[in-house]
């Protein structure tokens, strides 16, 4: 998308001081950092894969305007409804009387399903029924597309020419498309920072970006 919520930002936009770093600072935004462990630790449906999806519908000056874990609260409250366990009607008053959702089986996580997720493999890889169409080494351009709705795609990086620095096998994609676009192998895609900024960037930087196959193109 290009919209305010593209990953790579805009000159001129930048995170306010408070929020550079992604430290922790206060405690409700540890107590918003312990809900996105629980809400992973039990694998929320459409909470993982979807989550920067429901970032980016929030309203632009709402996006530029609350503090960086605000925004992961509001993320985890529409998981939370569009999931089935929570109500829109007890996040808006939470003092009121709750009438419990049906959440079927669904249990909360305990200390030790969290402390378990943090000891376990979280890459959601997917057994492979298709060959990749890439490989280590491999000069590969990022497709010029400009979407309308949730890309993994940073826009800096449509156009430009990168490396294929490791191959990730098929991951669950997650771009909004009407299409079914099947099996797709996950890269990690390495540009040279004069690649991406032109003469404004240190030859010596590298950018590293995780992109699906269907972003890609050989470069010739």
């Amino acid at each position: 998308m290009n919209t305010i919520h593209d990953l790579g930002g805009m000159d001129g936009l930048t995170l306010p001081e408070r929020d550079q770093g992604r430290i922790l600072k206060e405690e409700w935004e540890r107590q918003v950092w312990g809900l996105a462990i629980t809400l992973w630790a039990k694998r929320i449906p459409g909470y993982r894969g979807g989550s920067r999806a429901t970032l980016e519908r929030m309203p632009p000056a709402d996006y530029l305007t609350m503090p960086y874990y605000a925004k992961w609260l509001d993320r985890q409250e529409k998981t939370m409804v569009q999931s089935g366990i929570a109500t829109e009607e007890e996040l808006n008053n939470p003092e009121g009387p709750i009438t419990m959702p049906d959440v079927g089986s669904f249990v909360p996580a305990t200390p030790a399903d969290i402390e378990a997720f943090g000891r376990t493999d979280s890459s959601e890889e997917e057994p492979a029924e298709l060959a990749p169409q890439f490989s280590v080494g491999d000069e590969v351009i990022v497709k010029n597309n400009h979407p309308t709705g949730h890309t993994r795609v940073p826009r800096y990086t449509r156009g430009h020419r990168g490396v294929i620095q490791k191959h990730h096998g098929v991951n669950h994609y997650q771009d909004d498309v009407p299409e079914d676009p099947g099996q797709q192998h996950l890269y990690t895609v390495m540009f040279t920072g004069p690649e991406l900024w032109g003469n404004r960037a240190n030859p010596n930087d590298r950018v590293h970006a995780e992109l699906w196959e269907i972003h890609l193109e050989p470069a010739s």
